[in-house]
């Protein structure tokens, strides 16, 4: 099981145009049954946000994993909120992107501890006892597939994980405007 968990994201993705929020909603879903009624699952939408040309399984996967680590660092009370906002004029690798989608998963658990902070998307790397640490490795594999990026900024109180995916077309053709 953690070798198919390791190979995972070197399935080819299988993209076709989706709406970000139909993926971020069936995250909110399979991990409130999880979060239990104390952690609060909240949204933040920009519902201007086009649709992007992706694998919603592969979305669904990284944004699982990420929410699920937020979820663990709660442990008992707190918040979550997934935000989504429109950014311009981002660089990716060495690409520049007119319009990029940027998912922000918040949440006001404890912090990442300043020792793992550059480790924490290295295969193995965990903070918890529990843990595999794969879940944020195989994040940014499923996310690197998309040509996105993944940020991290944390302090105790206040967690975000920031994804960037770039809003193209099949053809990998820019999104042109955006109303």
């Amino acid at each position: 099981e953690l070798m198919d968990k390791m190979l995972g994201p070197n399935k080819p993705a299988h993209k076709s145009p989706l709406n970000i929020h139909e993926v971020l909603e069936r995250v909110r879903q399979l991990v409130a049954v999880e979060a239990g009624s104390s952690i609060i699952l909240q949204t933040d939408y920009d519902p201007s946000i086009p649709e992007l040309f992706a694998d919603k399984n592969q979305l669904i996967q990284a944004l699982l994993n990420i929410v699920r680590n937020a979820i663990q660092a709660i442990q008992t009370v707190g918040t979550i909120i997934l935000k989504t906002r429109v950014q311009r004029h981002m660089t990716i690798g060495r690409k520049r992107y007119k319009l990029t989608v940027k998912i922000d998963v918040i949440d006001n658990g404890p912090g990442i501890e300043p020792r793992l902070m550059g480790q924490i998307f290295y295969p193995m790397i965990t903070g918890r006892a529990e843990g595999t640490g794969l879940g944020l490795s195989i994040a940014q594999s499923l996310i690197n597939q998309h040509n996105g990026l993944i940020e991290c900024e944390s302090e105790p109180g206040h967690t975000v994980f920031s994804i960037y995916l770039p809003l193209v077309d099949g053809r990998d053709n820019l999104i042109a405007n955006h109303q």
